[in-house]
């Protein structure tokens, strides 16, 4: 069986989800995706005071992927739900995509 490694994405938003920023996670990477789900909640509540919105995220991924160059894509909805894409970056190939949230996916947030 693969091992599959996760990664928090923690975001800031505004009062209607217009204007958010991402913001720094307490750790680059975590070995599993049950790791990073019991860290989510107390960062998400560490972000309170910043913003109208504090949303945050757990994401499976290859670990392979720590050793590519990829691009972390996300965006947040109306609704407040992020959805979160990894795509591999490769100058003599066009972006390809590598690893999805998903869309039914967990979203915890404060506020």
């Amino acid at each position: 069986m693969e091992h599959i490694a996760a990664f928090m994405i923690l975001i800031a938003c505004n009062e209607d989800y217009q204007t958010c920023t991402e913001q720094p996670a307490p750790a680059v990477a975590y070995e599993t995706l049950r790791q990073c789900e019991e860290e989510l909640s107390p960062s998400v509540r560490m972000m309170t005071g910043n913003s109208d919105h504090a949303l945050g995220k757990c994401i499976e991924i290859d670990p392979a992927l720590f050793y590519e160059d990829v691009e972390i894509v996300w965006d947040v909805s109306a609704k407040g739900e992020i959805e979160v894409a990894l795509e591999l970056i490769n100058p003599e190939m066009h972006m390809t995509n590598l690893a999805r949230s998903e869309t039914d996916g967990e979203t915890r947030r404060l506020n």
